[in-house]
C-alpha cells in the first residue's frame, strides 16, 4: 500500500482551515491565533489538540487492521462510490476538519458548554461552513457529502437506548465514557447529531453559529 506523505494530507487540509479562519474574521471575530494542522504517526483520531494548538489528523496508513476493515465498511455503506482509504480521506481528513476547528472556536470563545452542546454546536458549525464554503472542486456536492457521512446499514441499533427515562443530550452526558469506548455507539451518536443539524429549518448561517458560540 501507498503511504501518503504527511505533506500531501497538509497540503490538502491547510486550505480547510484557511478558509475557516478567514469565515470566522469574516463574521467580525479576531480570534487570538490561528491553529495549525499537525499528522500523527501513531494510530488515534482526529481531533483538536488545545495543548499545542492545532488540528491533528491521523493517516490512514498508520490505521490498525481492525479500523482499516471498518472504513470499508463505512465506504461500502456510503453513498459516494469511495474505497475505504478514499471515505476515511474524505470524512476525517477533509469534512470533519470543520467539526474540529468547531472546538478549536469554542476554546478561544471560552463559553462553558456541556459535552453534548459543545458537540452539537460544532456539528452544526460544520455542516454550515461546508454550506457556505463548499470545497473548490468537489467531488460531490456539500448535501452529498453530508449524507455519505451520516449513512448507516439498516440493521445498526439506535445509539438512545428505548425508555432511556431522559433526553438524548442528558443520556449522552450522563454516559459519556461509557458511549466513547464504544466505537460504533459515539459514531451513532455523531451522525444523529448531523442529522439534525443538516435538518433545522431554518437553517442556522455560519455567522451566526460564530456569533452564538463567541458573543461579543
Amino acid at each position: 500500500m501507498n503511504t501518503e506523505p504527511t505533506s500531501s494530507i497538509i497540503a490538502k487540509a491547510q486550505p480547510i482551515l484557511d478558509a475557516f479562519y478567514e469565515a470566522i474574521v469574516a463574521c467580525g471575530r479576531i480570534p487570538p491565533f490561528k491553529p495549525t494542522i499537525r499528522v500523527e504517526t501513531t494510530p488515534g483520531a482526529i481531533r483538536y489538540d488545545q495543548a499545542d494548538r492545532s488540528v491533528v489528523l491521523v493517516p490512514y496508513e498508520v490505521l490498525p487492521p481492525a479500523q482499516r476493515a471498518s472504513m470499508d465498511r463505512f465506504a461500502a455503506i456510503g453513498t459516494l462510490g469511495l474505497s475505504g482509504p478514499e471515505q476515511y480521506s474524505e470524512v476525517f481528513n477533509s469534512l470533519l476538519i470543520a467539526h474540529e476547528l468547531g472546538h478549536w472556536l469554542q476554546e478561544v470563545a471560552r463559553r462553558p458548554l456541556n459535552r453534548w452542546q459543545a458537540e452539537y454546536e460544532a456539528n452544526q458549525i460544520m455542516v454550515a461552513f461546508w454550506r457556505e464554503h463548499p470545497a473548490p472542486s468537489p467531488a460531490a456536492t456539500t448535501e452529498k457529502r453530508l449524507a455519505n457521512f451520516v449513512a448507516q446499514s439498516l440493521n445498526m441499533p439506535c445509539p438512545m437506548p428505548e425508555n432511556a427515562g431522559m433526553s438524548v443530550e442528558d443520556y449522552f452526558n450522563a454516559h459519556l465514557t461509557e458511549i466513547e469506548s464504544n466505537p460504533m455507539a459515539y459514531a451513532g451518536f455523531q451522525k444523529m447529531m448531523v442529522r439534525e443539524a443538516i435538518a433545522e429549518s431554518p437553517a442556522p448561517s455560519f455567522c451566526q453559529l460564530v456569533a452564538t458560540t463567541w458573543p461579543k
